[in-house]
């Protein structure tokens, strides 16, 4: 029997029932970001920009819950991206002299600049764990 077709018997084990939470979670969340860019800060841009992140994240989700490797190293690499970018424009926000008016205040939503780095760190705890069962 090959290992995709246990897998297949099996079904998820508990750090992978964890990581597809996580994900659901996070996928509202990122709904969230998108309706409040839309129509609080009026930017369309950074909502397409946000809503092609999370696509991306759903499709790494799905290719997980099928069953491919590649959806759990996408939702690590993509984590780590995501929490480098976070960093750099904490870090550019705070360098900046004058308030460049495009550059929404991450401390003004503290607890979503928060939930911008538990979720993927959650991510990569979880992935990582799944990584080593399989």
């Amino acid at each position: 029997m090959t290992v995709n077709k246990i897998r297949q018997t099996e079904g998820l084990t508990g750090n992978g029932i964890a990581l597809v939470v996580t994900q659901l979670f996070r996928l509202l969340f990122g709904g969230f970001l998108i309706g409040k860019d839309l129509y609080e800060f009026l930017d369309p841009e950074s909502a397409l920009t946000i809503l092609l992140i999370y696509v991306l994240i759903g499709i790494f989700t799905a290719l997980f819950l099928l069953g491919k490797r590649h959806g759990v190293t996408g939702l690590m690499v993509l984590s780590v991206v995501l929490i480098i970018m976070q960093s750099i424009y904490i870090v550019v926000y705070l360098a900046q002299t004058t308030i460049d008016p495009s550059l929404h205040d991450p401390f003004a939503n503290w607890w979503a600049t928060l939930l911008n780095y538990l979720f993927p760190l959650l991510t990569l705890v979880f992935a990582i764990k799944v990584n080593r069962e399989t």
